[in-house]
C-alpha cells in the first residue's frame, strides 16, 4: 500500500466534505454505533448535527489527507484519519480577575481507518488539530484557553500530546423497581423537557458565582464547561433517537427535583445511554445541581458545625438521595443496568450511601477519561488548572 510517512510535510488537516463526513462516519460506525444498524447510526449522526448546539458550525469535521493526492472537487481523496470538534461555551477564572466567558471545543470521534493503523496518522492528526484549535472559531485576535476530550484508549496517547487526564470517577447505583417511602426522604418530582431552559439558566448563574471562588487561593486557574440548555438538549436528542429506533418509546422524564425543609432545591438531569449489550445500558446523570453549592455543607455533615447547620446538611443529603432514588426507579423502568454520576461531590456520595451503604467511588482507567489541554499563556510554577463541575454533561 502506497502510504505517506506520518511525518511527511505534505499531510494536512482540512475540513471534510459532505461525502467525506459520510465516509468517515461509516468507517467509524463499528466503534460507535452500539446497538444500531449502520444506516440508523448515520441517521442519528445527521440528527445530532441538526441541534441547537451543533448548527451553524457548532460541530466541525476534520480529515487528515496527503495534500499532493488531493483531487479535484469531482474526485475523492484518501482519508488517513478523522475527527470532529464541537464548539462549547466555557467559563474561566484567574485569581484576582473577573470570570470570563470563553469558547472551547470538545474533540470526539477520533478515528483511523483500520487498514492504516500503526503508522502514526492519528497522532499526527492530533498534533495538527491542536494547532488549528489555538485560534479556531475564536473572537478576532484571541487565542483558545483550553480544549477537552474524553479518552476511550487509556491515558497515555492523549496525555503525550498535551491533553492531561483529569479525575474520571463515578458512583453507580442499582436500579430500583419501586420507591421506598419509609426511609425519611422528601418527595421528588420528575422534570420534563419544558423545565430544561429555566433550570439551566439558574445553574449557569450559580456556576459563575462558584467558579469565582478558588478552591486553592492563588494557586489555580478555574475552568468549567457551561451546562446550558443547548448542551443538555443535545444529549436528550441522542437518547430520544435511540429510544424510538430501538424501543418505539419516547423518554419523557428528563430528571428529578426535590427540596429541603428550608426550601433549598436540588435537581439532577439525566439521559439514557443505550449500549451494545444490556449491561451497557446506563442512566447517566448529566448534571447534579444543589442551590448554593455543596462545599459549605461538608463540615456540617461530618459533625464539625453546630446542630442547626448539621441538621440542614443532613436534610440536604436526604434531598439529594430523593432525586437519586427517582433516577433508580426510572432506570428500572427503562431496563438500565445502573445509575451513574461522574466526579461526585462528598455530599452526593453520602446521599448515594444513604440509599446503599455499600456504594463506593469507582475510578475509570480505560474509557471516558476526562482530558484537558491548556492552550493559553504558559502558567507560573505551582499554578494548577482546576476543572470545576467535570460531569457527564460536558462529554461529547
Amino acid at each position: 500500500m502506497d502510504l505517506p510517512e506520518s511525518s511527511a510535510s505534505t499531510l494536512q488537516l482540512v475540513p471534510a466534505t459532505e461525502s467525506e463526513i459520510t465516509e468517515s462516519s461509516t468507517l467509524g460506525s463499528n466503534s460507535w454505533k452500539g446497538p444500531l444498524e449502520t444506516d440508523d447510526y448515520l441517521r442519528r449522526e445527521a440528527h445530532l448535527r441538526d441541534q441547537a448546539l451543533t448548527r451553524d458550525g457548532g460541530i466541525f469535521y476534520w480529515v487528515l489527507v496527503d495534500a499532493p493526492a488531493a483531487p479535484s472537487c469531482q474526485g475523492s481523496r484518501r482519508i488517513l484519519a478523522s475527527c470532529e470538534t464541537i464548539r462549547k461555551r466555557a467559563l474561566l477564572a484567574r485569581p484576582g480577575h473577573p470570570v470570563r466567558e470563553v469558547i472551547t471545543h470538545g474533540i470526539g470521534s477520533v478515528h483511523c481507518n483500520p487498514a492504516y493503523r500503526g503508522r502514526g496518522f492519528a497522532r499526527r492528526m492530533m498534533v495538527e488539530l491542536a494547532k488549528k484549535l489555538d485560534t479556531w472559531q475564536q473572537r478576532e485576535g484571541e487565542k483558545a484557553e483550553f480544549t477537552v476530550l474524553w479518552s476511550d484508549i487509556g491515558k497515555d496517547f492523549y496525555a503525550a500530546l498535551g491533553w492531561k487526564t483529569y479525575p474520571s470517577k463515578h458512583v453507580a447505583l442499582a436500579p430500583k423497581s419501586t420507591f421506598e417511602h419509609d426511609i425519611g426522604l422528601p418527595r421528588a418530582s420528575l422534570l420534563v423537557a419544558e423545565n430544561i431552559v429555566e433550570l439551566c439558566t439558574a445553574d449557569e448563574a450559580n456556576l459563575r458565582s462558584d467558579i469565582a471562588m478558588p478552591a486553592w487561593p492563588g494557586l489555580a486557574i478555574r475552568v468549567a464547561l457551561v451546562p446550558d440548555a443547548a448542551t443538555l438538549q443535545w444529549h436528550h436528542a441522542r437518547e430520544e433517537f435511540l429510544a424510538q429506533v430501538l424501543l418505539g418509546k419516547w423518554p419523557t422524564a428528563k430528571g428529578a427535583m426535590a427540596e429541603t425543609p428550608d426550601g433549598r432545591r436540588v435537581w439532577c438531569i439525566w439521559t439514557r445511554t443505550f449500549g451494545a449489550s444490556q449491561n451497557e445500558n446506563v442512566l447517566n446523570i448529566l448534571r447534579l445541581f444543589v442551590e448554593g453549592g455543596t462545599n459549605s455543607d461538608q463540615p456540617a455533615v461530618n459533625g464539625a458545625a453546630g446542630n442547626d447547620q448539621s441538621h440542614s446538611a443532613q436534610a440536604l443529603v436526604r434531598a439529594i438521595a430523593a432525586i437519586l432514588q427517582a433516577a433508580q426507579v426510572e432506570a428500572s423502568f427503562w431496563s438500565m443496568s445502573s445509575v451513574q454520576f461522574w466526579n461526585p461531590s462528598p455530599i452526593s456520595v453520602l446521599a448515594a450511601q444513604y440509599l446503599d451503604p455499600s456504594v463506593e467511588i469507582l475510578d475509570r482507567h480505560d474509557e471516558s477519561l476526562s482530558s484537558l489541554r491548556w492552550h493559553g499563556k504558559p502558567m507560573p510554577d505551582g499554578v494548577k488548572i482546576d476543572w470545576v463541575s467535570n460531569e457527564k454533561y460536558g462529554w461529547c
